[in-house]
């Protein structure tokens, strides 16, 4: 959760809390008292409060308490602590970033392993240029193929509904498209500026998106990209 966010909870939580009636903000109190002695993190324990603090608010206009609502503080506390770990709504940046490094190390693997295998010359290269703008378009493209298409990685609207069949196809190619215009326009650079480079280079360029990718999604706990549904 960001720290923006995480203040904003507690903002909320706040204003909520003085809301509520002596007993109900007793029972609160010696909730956090037990939400501490059990180590809960701050981040959870502002989480759990501000999904209980609202029902309790509008529960006190029909006389329920917080024990009627949650049962004892034991009791929630055992149900807090036992909770799966909230779902980490995913940022444009990150799953765009996670999306473009997979296709640059796949990309960048085979402009780099097909030269050095073919018995050829006629292997597919792209120009260096045109590898990293069509991979990190390509992140851009089916980041918006996951938030509309699928409603996936925790982006799209909480109320959105999942498009039909049909408009799914026109999104996706739409989207497809558009990446494919830029991707194939990049060939018209001049290779002065976009030169094609040795099938080494490649092949690190490749290896290395991909080792840069997994140190990302490890450090960041990245999930739910178009890549890994």
């Amino acid at each position: 959760m960001e720290t923006q966010e995480l203040r904003e909870l507690v903002k909320k939580n706040r204003e909520l809390e003085e809301q509520l009636t002596k007993r109900n903000q007793q029972y609160i109190f010696d909730l956090k008292k037990a939400l501490d002695l059990a180590s809960l993190t701050e981040e959870k324990k502002v989480f759990a409060l501000s999904e209980m603090l609202p029902l309790l608010v509008e529960g006190q206009k029909t006389g329920q308490t917080a024990r009627q609502l949650f049962g004892t503080v034991s009791e929630r506390t055992e149900y807090i602590l036992a909770a799966p770990e909230p779902t980490k709504k995913m940022e444009f940046t990150e799953l765009w970033l996670d999306n473009s490094l997979m296709l640059l190390g796949f990309l960048g693997l085979i402009s780099g392993v097909m030269p050095l295998i073919s018995k050829t010359s006629s292997a597919q290269q792209y120009g260096i240029l045109t590898l990293l703008i069509g991979s990190f378009t390509g992140g851009a493209a089916f980041y918006f193929i996951g938030k509309y298409v699928y409603l996936s990685n925790g982006t799209a609207d909480a109320n959105a509904k999942k498009p039909g069949m049909l408009k799914s196809m026109f999104l996706m190619a739409g989207i497809i498209l558009g990446w494919m215009v830029v991707f194939m326009g990049t060939i018209f650079i001049p290779l002065q500026v976009n030169p094609i480079l040795d099938p080494v280079f490649y092949v690190i360029i490749g290896g290395g998106a991909f080792l840069i990718r997994w140190y990302i999604r490890k450090k960041y706990n990245i999930t739910g990209s178009m890549f890994t549904r």
